[in-house]
């Protein structure tokens, strides 16, 4: 087991990076690496300070401590005549790194800014501390509790801002805030109360709105199984409630794992929510889940899209326009296909079959597929999924070309 936790081997740069840290700080540190975030190294090597060249940001912890001393420190290292030097060394805000963003924010300057997640050992009491590195030293601009945060374009003016989530707890709502750099200060723009007591969040996306401005979809849980999803936008210099009320909110709940998406990437997003395909009984337990993605219109939510959503095989099928209402989806019990049959308001074993949906795990059941007539449409791992169009003269039968291309894979 204890290979299976080693940390992944340096690259050529990063070992002279850890070997210059060492000669500044001792050989007695380990290496500490974010929990989340699409930085995952303990190294990020970037131009912090705008000369053109790159320093690297290090994480690590002294093996030997005393009791007085925080374990986690922060390196900033440059290059000097071609070798990497510990120019910059302190403690952290800190006790474990979860995130780290290198972003510029503003508009008034284009330097990166480094934002940090910090939490407690069991990612707890997380905290964010935004920096600025300039002549060899490293200053704290702002700190705050946060749930998730964000480094985006939230009002179009194509520069960045701060936005900081937090949960529900005892004392406070959820809330969203908004940050601007501004003379070198990271300025508070506001705080929004949500409207749905959010104990944790899944992701924010961005998409455009009706009136041209941003729209900010957070997507939250209310319990440990529901999500739902808040649309915010930037209205003024603060953020504003797009969605109309609770009630349209409440409207956009659904199953933990469901993010909203820009679905058919028109730079708008949907928000997917589930009930059953027509035919089954709102308690019926072998119910296939008919998913309708939402988009925002006005202050409203409209149905954009409906089909159906597998979230363990990230498929999507989107429903011909022609099959809204007239097709239930049924379990075939013999080969766990998901078969698409013709509804005319009773669910029974004579429905007229349109399209079958399969997943096959082993050479065996793809060889079956591919003798069967089925066509694939994907391959992950070891899985392969497959699709077949039933031979019938139903006038709601369509080409395979025409449903295959309806079909979409997400991670």
């Amino acid at each position: 087991m204890d290979s299976l936790l080693k940390p992944p081997s340096l690259s050529k740069e990063q070992q002279q990076i850890y070997l210059a840290l060492q000669d500044a700080v001792g050989s007695g540190i380990t290496l500490q690496y974010p929990r989340a975030g699409a930085n995952l190294s303990a190294f990020t090597v970037v131009d912090l300070d705008n000369d053109g060249e790159d320093e690297a940001l290090v994480f690590y912890k002294k093996t030997s401590l005393t009791a007085m001393e925080n374990g986690l420190r922060l390196s900033v290292l440059d290059q000097v005549k071609g070798e990497w030097m510990s120019v910059c060394d302190r403690p952290a805000d800190g006790t474990e790194v979860e995130r780290i963003v290198i972003s510029p924010m503003g508009s008034e300057d284009s330097q990166n800014q480094i934002f940090v997640g910090y939490s407690g050992v069991d990612q707890s009491d997380k905290s964010l501390t935004v920096y600025r590195y300039s002549d060899s030293e490293v200053q704290q601009l702002f700190t705050a509790a946060y749930t998730m945060f964000d480094v985006a374009d939230l009002d179009g003016d194509q520069a960045q801002e701060l936005l900081v989530l937090g949960k529900l707890t005892e004392n406070t709502s959820s809330s969203a805030a908004m940050y601007r750099l501004q003379n070198g200060t990271v300025k508070d723009n506001g705080k929004l109360d949500l409207r749905t007591g959010f104990t944790d969040f899944s992701q924010v996306q961005y998409g455009r709105l009706e009136d041209g401005t941003t729209g900010i979809y957070i997507d939250g849980a209310i319990g440990p199984s529901s999500l739902q999803t808040e649309v915010l936008h930037v209205q003024g210099e603060t953020l504003a409630y797009v969605l109309a009320d609770s009630d349209v909110v409440a409207k956009t709940n659904r199953s933990v794992g469901y993010l909203s998406m820009d679905l058919d990437e028109d730079g708008s997003v949907e928000i997917p929510v589930q009930e059953p395909f027509p035919g089954y009984g709102a308690d019926s337990s072998d119910q296939v889940r008919l998913t309708r993605w939402l988009g925002v219109s006005g202050s409203q939510l409209q149905e954009k899209m409906r089909g159906y959503f597998s979230l363990n095989d990230g498929c999507m099928f989107l429903l011909p326009q022609s099959w809204y209402d007239k097709v239930t989806a049924v379990t075939d019990t013999l080969t766990g296909d998901i078969v698409f049959c013709r509804y005319d308001g009773e669910m029974n074993d004579h429905m007229t079959e349109l399209l079958r949906y399969s997943v096959a795990q082993d050479t065996e059941s793809q060889e079956e597929r591919d003798t069967e007539g089925y066509q694939l449409l994907h391959t992950r791992g070891k899985a392969s999924y497959y699709m077949k169009a039933a031979e019938t003269d139903d006038p709601l039968a369509q080409p395979w070309q025409n449903l295959m291309v309806r079909f979409r894979f997400v991670q």
